[in-house]
């Protein structure tokens, strides 16, 4: 026999014996499906210290001391990210209690 033919039918065997330890397709109930989704920091903003409407600033500093950068990628909302060390600014470090983005 082949080395080819060999390998051939031992991926045959070992798929019917995978598939012989499964519950047939007649009665079997399926597990739920969990929904997952991507976290959307910007959907929680409204529940967070932002900067007023049309503030056009680069950085903003919330009263408890968290320094954020302005982003904004083409076609989605501006978002703040968490500055951890903005000593340039003249600003104390970010906190443990600093959200990483508003």
């Amino acid at each position: 026999m082949s080395k080819i033919m060999l390998a051939a039918l031992l991926v045959i065997i070992s798929t019917s014996v995978t598939l012989a330890g499964l519950p047939s397709a007649q009665g079997a109930q399926s597990a739920p499906l969990l929904e997952t989704t991507q976290h959307q920091p910007w959907l929680e903003a409204a529940t967070r210290q932002v900067p007023p409407p049309g503030y056009g600033g680069q950085y903003f500093t919330t009263p408890d001391n968290c320094t954020y950068s302005r982003t904004q990628a083409p076609g989605y909302p501006v978002m703040w990210i968490l500055i951890l060390n903005p000593y340039t600014l003249g600003k104390p470090q970010a906190h443990r209690g600093c959200p990483g983005a508003l």
